[in-house]
Formats: structure tokens, C-alpha cells, sequence
């Protein structure tokens, strides 16, 4: 006997189809109706899941479209674009660019808080304007500062909104600039000293504070800019640490491919008696990443530079050690969910008549301690989205076929393990991954003689910067460890800091 044929004016929506058009983007029946007869499917309100399936996949692909269309479309007509959000006629929902957006929100903010300034959109708008006519190449959405990464702010065009913010800063009239390379780093440059700068004598590593975003302590570091745009000391600013004469003369002539946190670490070195490769290894270190106990940390310094036999490859290690020894308070469990107050091992460890020899004796036995201890807790932690990798390199005619790993520990167990095997301390980066400080990853490559272990590797979540490498007992990756990491940080958009 042949089914009669429901009505689809009989069908009744329930959960799963109301659900169902949400997904779409649909909040009506009557819109869904539409939406169907307009793309090709049936009006009927009860289909099976494979019909369901090609009206999401159908949804998906037009959204991915009209997205793709609007970028490009954002890409050609750049100026107006940028003209538009200026003056409030477009707004976030009207841009797709992460950039675009980020710049929408800080036009609409009309004021800000004290440590945030925001632009004026007359002197934006301005700005914009006479930089289009010129054809400067500061328009692409894509990041400048490499250390940075995908940092909020690491593009031209929010940079060009900090400058604007700062135009009571302003020594020459934008209207005098030009153009004078090709280069959009070295345009960039031309247009900060010819804005802010009285005598040219700011260096350049003191452009990536216009990068920074909106923070307190990006926003601190361009006052540093602006003062040493005048001709003043740049010891006069409000610094993280002090320096002295000497410091400040080597933070002033540091290189111009480290940002200025660093300039102060390489000045504070150099000041100290050390040279740049001890400067650039300790940027890799948690001494590149903050100024906190620099009392203690200056006396260390000066100790690395006062033994300059010593092979530098110890430099991390010994300054892991250190940290953990005079800071992190060791947890020790007497029952389930109870413990003793943390307190470090040696509270008051001091460099003082140290020789190098005693103090890597007493890094290897922690390394070794560490292998040993299991009093770790079982801590679990998300990935945040760094793509894996696998690299094949042979063949298995030659019998040489071989498969490069790189995957995420996402646990202290597996910190635990990687640690005993490979002889290092990674297993104290727990805390620090917990907290999506950083990410440690391990290398391992399959042959037909099985698995083994090549480099641990540590990746600061942040500026999504390969910053660590180091292999069984600490030591350096060699070169084909390094290109495999190379294609890699290709792959998932890392950068490698050149101090790893």
C-alpha cells in the first residue's frame, strides 16, 4: 500500500530541528523555508541526517565564501576601507580582518584608561589619508615584528593607530613625510623619526614598541620612544631594572633584531663584562622574559661573565637550577589533599665562591633527583591549536626510511618521562605549561631500528616563537634536527628565535 504524503504544512519543528537551523544561522521556520527554496532544497521540514548534512556543508561553504570575498574585497579597496572605520561608518560587524576589527574597537573606545591612549579618528583619518597618497606599503593585515607573532597590535595599521594617539607628541607635520624606500620596515622606521624624533639617534630595535598592542607596559615602553625622541637619557625613564652609564650606552647600540626588553638584558650584560653570545643564550632563558630578583640575577650575570671558559651550552640549565633552588617552594604531600607550606630548597643561595665546577656537579644531581622524584602531581593541560608534525625522509628500497615526530606533552607525567629520558629539567615546566605560559614539545624519530628520542622543544605560546632546543644531557640540535624544526615552524607559523 503506498505511504500518503505529509504536508509539510502537517510537520512540526521540534528540538533537533530548531537546532538544527540555529546552525544555519536561521531563527525562523518560515526563513528556513526560504533559505531552502533559495539554494536548491527541499521546503520539507523532516529530512534524514544526510540531508541535514548537505544543507550545513552547503551553509558552511557560503559563509567560508562570503568571507573569502569580503577579504578580498577589503584587500582592493583597502583605503576606503580604512577611511570608513575612521569615521564610524563601518564597525566590527562590517570587517572580516582580525585587524580591521581590532582597529574598529579602538575607534569606537573614544576615551581610554590611563594606560591606554586612543586614537583621534580626525588625526587617524589624516594620517590614513596622506599615507595613501604617498602609496606606503602599510596596509597588509599580516604581522611585523616576528618575535611578536599574532601579539593584538602587530600590524601597520594598528600601529599607525598608536601614532596617531600620540600625535600632541607630533614634532613635524605628517604632510612633510615621503616615502624613501620600498621596504614598509624601513618606510615605518623613516615615518616614527621624522613623527617623534628631534636628532635620529633612536635605534632601531626601539621601533617594535609600536607593535606591542594597547597593554600598561606597552604603552610605558613608547613613553621611553617619545623620551629618547627628544634627547633625553634614556636612564631617566621609569626601566624594570637600573642602569648604569656603561649599561645604557650598550642598550643604546644593541642590534636592531631584538625588542627592547632585550636591549635592556643585552645593555645590563654587556655592562656587566659579558659579550653578546652570553646576551643572546640568556634571551632563551626566563631571564629574556622578565626583570624580577635582578639583585640576585646581576650577581649571576656578572658570574657567567667572570667564567668565560664556560661552555655555554650550560647557561640554561644552571639558570633553571638557580631559579628553582632560591624560588620555587617544593610541595610536599603528608595525606591526600593535604601538604606543607612551599618553601624553596635554598632561600638564600647565593653566587658567592661558586666555581664552575662545584655548581654543574650540583645541576646534574638535580637533573638526576628529578628523574627520580615522584612526588609530582597528576596534571593534565590543553592543547592551544600548535599543528603537529610528521616529516618522512628515504625510502623503503634503500632500507633508510625514516619518520620525524613532533607532538605536544600535555601532561606532567609525560614532562616526567621526557625529562628521565633525555637527562634535562623540562618536567618544571609544568606550572608554566598549566598556565599556557609556553608549550614543551618532543621530537622523536621511527626507523626500522624503532623510536628514539632527538630534542625537546619549547615554544612560548604568546608570540608562538621556538625559543629552547636542546637534546639528550642539554645539548644543541644538530642540523638535521634544525631543518626538521625549520619545516615545521613553516608549516604551523612559528618563528624560530635565533637564540634557540
Amino acid at each position: 500500500m503506498r505511504r500518503k504524503k505529509v504536508s509539510s504544512a502537517t510537520e512540526q519543528p521540534d528540538a533537533e530541528f530548531l537546532s538544527h537551523i540555529s546552525g544555519l544561522g536561521i531563527s525562523t521556520v518560515e526563513e528556513y523555508q526560504d533559505w531552502c527554496g533559495r539554494n536548491g532544497f527541499s521546503r520539507r521540514l523532516i529530512k534524514n541526517w544526510r540531508q541535514r548534512c548537505r544543507e550545513r556543508s552547503h551553509s558552511q561553504a557560503a559563509v567560508a565564501q562570503e568571507r573569502l570575498d569580503r577579504q578580498k574585497r577589503e584587500k582592493k579597496n583597502h583605503v576606503q576601507v580604512l577611511q570608513g572605520v575612521c569615521a564610524g561608518e563601518l564597525t566590527e560587524a562590517d570587517v572580516s580582518q582580525p585587524h580591521l576589527k581590532r582597529l574598529c574597537e579602538i575607534v569606537r573606545l573614544a576615551q581610554g584608561s590611563k594606560q591606554q591612549r586612543h586614537a583621534n579618528q580626525q588625526v587617524l583619518q589624516r594620517l590614513l589619508t596622506h599615507l595613501a597618497k604617498c602609496r606606503a606599503k602599510f596596509f597588509d593585515g599580516s604581522p611585523v615584528i616576528a618575535s611578536l607573532g599574532l601579539l593584538p597590535g602587530n600590524t601597520f595599521v594598528e600601529a599607525l593607530a598608536m601614532v596617531a594617539a600620540h600625535a600632541d607628541a607630533w614634532q613635524r607635520p605628517i604632510e612633510q613625510w615621503k616615502p624613501r624606500s620600498r621596504s614598509a620596515t624601513r618606510q615605518f622606521s623613516s615615518l616614527l623619526r621624522h613623527l617623534f624624533v628631534l636628532y635620529d639617534d633612536v635605534p632601531a630595535f626601539f621601533d617594535a614598541v609600536w607593535f606591542a598592542g594597547r597593554g600598561k607596559d606597552a604603552s610605558e615602553r613608547r613613553k621611553w620612544f617619545l623620551h629618547v625622541g627628544r634627547g633625553l637619557n634614556i636612564r631617566k625613564c621609569q626601566l624594570p631594572i637600573p642602569l648604569t652609564k656603561k649599561m645604557a650606552h650598550h642598550l643604546m647600540h644593541a642590534p636592531s633584531d631584538i625588542t627592547i626588553d632585550q636591549a635592556i638584558r643585552w645593555g645590563q650584560v654587556h655592562g656587566l663584562g659579558g659579550d653578546e653570545r652570553l646576551a643572546r643564550i640568556l634571551f632563551g632563558t626566563r631571564l629574556g622574559e622578565g626583570f624580577e630578583h635582578d639583585d640576585f640575577w646581576s650577581s649571576v650575570i656578572r658570574w657567567f661573565a667572570a667564567n668565560p671558559m664556560l661552555d655555554r651550552a650550560h647557561v640554561g640549565p644552571i639558570v633553571d637550577y638557580l631559579h628553582h633552588q632560591r624560588f620555587v617552594g617544593e610541595e610536599t604531600y603528608i595525606a591526600p589533599g593535604r601538604r606543607l607550606d612551599a618553601v624553596p630548597a635554598q632561600p638564600n643561595l647565593s653566587m658567592k665562591g661558586r666555581t664552575p665546577e662545584t655548581l654543574l656537579q650540583q645541576v646534574n644531581a638535580w637533573h638526576r633527583s628529578l628523574a627520580e622524584d615522584n612526588r609530582y602531581q597528576i596534571r593534565q593541560w590543553p592543547s592551544l591549536g600548535i599543528r603537529g608534525f610528521e616529516f618522512l625522509e628515504g625510502s623503503h628500497q634503500s632500507r633508510n626510511l625514516k619518520c620525524w615526530r613532533i607532538r605536544e606533552l600535555l601532561s606532567t607525567k609525560a614532562l616526567v618521562t621526557e625529562g628521565r629520558q633525555m637527562r634535562h629539567c623540562v618536567a618544571t615546566y609544568a606550572s608554566s605549561c598549566a598556565r599556557g605560559h609556553c608549550s614543551i614539545w618532543t621530537m622523536e624519530v621511527e626507523s626500522y631500528e624503532g623510536v628514539s628520542k632527538a630534542v625537546t622543544i619549547e615554544v612560548r605560546n604568546n608570540s608562538r616563537q621556538i625559543c629552547q632546543i636542546r637534546g639528550k644531557a642539554n645539548r644543541s640540535a644538530n642540523s638535521k634536527e634544525r631543518n626538521v624544526i625549520l619545516r615545521w615552524a613553516e608549516s604551523a607559523g612559528l618563528q624560530i628565535s635565533s637564540y634557540a
